[in-house]
């Protein structure tokens, strides 16, 4: 079980004594940053859920196993939409089908990726299901962002935390994937696959950015103006890149030891430009007066 899952040795163990004992719970909330193979934890747990061999969980060879793979076993139903908000509408549907008996299996497993994305309403609806359900029903809301999940829906779910992938986690799954990292880069990934995937995609930019940065201190005042054209024309990677950025900032700290205030000054600005961009700042602006900012701590460590 979990065995084709990297990293949260500490959860694979839990989720396997919750299948083992039997003593599995109506509700859970699987929180911890985007990226990190909460989705497939909450998958595999089902599947485990559902496993009719009582020998094996899952033994991938019963019934509920196999249709469980082909995508047709009933009594599995999972909500992953790609829109911005998962609407009140689809929240219901579930409620409805909540009522529904299992087929082929003792339970009936509801996952909703991306919990936090559910409205208002939609948690509303929710929470009834939440406070009295079927005994044959298990909901698991997979989160990014617990914050954004009602207190009263909290409270009625045993929470499991995931934690951030180890660089020797990341690394493993990029060997056994055949990608290529710089090992420089692996620090920017903050321990999310999905964050390294959506890097390697874009390797080009992250290149400019390292090839840039490193050198900044040989760059002239048109050169590091010019840094907005090159790079931050890339508004949809503009966090991404920022977070680089200052990887590369503390790499430079580690190995320059007598210029450490100088490197944390670049550092806050950095960090300065991605709270004036969360509070929805002029983006030209904003970057604008970064760089002039990096500049004139330029000159004056000249």
């Amino acid at each position: 079980m979990f065995g084709n899952i990297i990293g949260n040795v500490r959860n694979k163990e839990i989720l396997k004594n919750i299948i083992y004992s039997n003593n599995i719970s109506h509700s859970y909330i699987f929180s911890g940053i985007d990226g990190i193979g909460k989705f497939l934890f909450a998958k595999e747990f089902a599947k485990a859920i559902l496993c009719l061999d009582e020998k094996k969980y899952p033994c991938n060879k019963c019934k509920s196993c196999i249709s469980f793979e082909n995508g047709n076993n009933t009594d599995i139903v999972i909500i992953d939409e790609q829109e911005d908000s998962i609407k009140n509408e689809i929240i219901k549907e579930l409620t409805k089908k909540v009522l529904e008996k299992p087929v082929l299996c003792s339970k009936k497993v509801y996952i909703i990726n991306n919990s936090e994305n559910m409205t208002k309403e939609a948690q509303n609806s929710l929470l009834k299901t939440l406070e009295e359900p079927p005994e044959f029903v298990v909901i698991i809301l997979v989160t990014s962002n617990e914050n954004l999940l009602l207190n009263t829906i909290k409270s009625r779910c045993i929470k499991i935390s995931f934690d951030n992938l180890s660089n020797s986690e990341l690394k493993q799954y990029f060997d056994n994937n055949l990608m290529n990292f710089n090992n420089d880069i692996v620090d920017s990934f903050g321990g999310s696959i999905k964050k390294a995937i959506e890097l390697n995609n874009k390797k080009e930019i992250f290149e400019k950015v390292e090839k840039i940065f490193s050198n900044l201190d040989n760059m002239n005042t048109l050169q590091i103006m010019a840094m907005k054209e090159t790079i931050f024309s890339n508004k949809e990677d503009i966090y991404s890149i920022l977070d680089y950025i200052n990887t590369i900032f503390y790499r430079k700290i580690l190995k320059d030891i007598n210029n450490i205030k100088k490197y944390k000054r670049y550092i806050e600005i950095v960090e300065e430009t991605k709270i004036r961009l969360n509070k929805n700042s002029n983006y030209d602006m904003t970057i604008d007066y970064a760089l002039l900012a990096i500049n004139a701590c330029l000159e004056r460590n000249g």
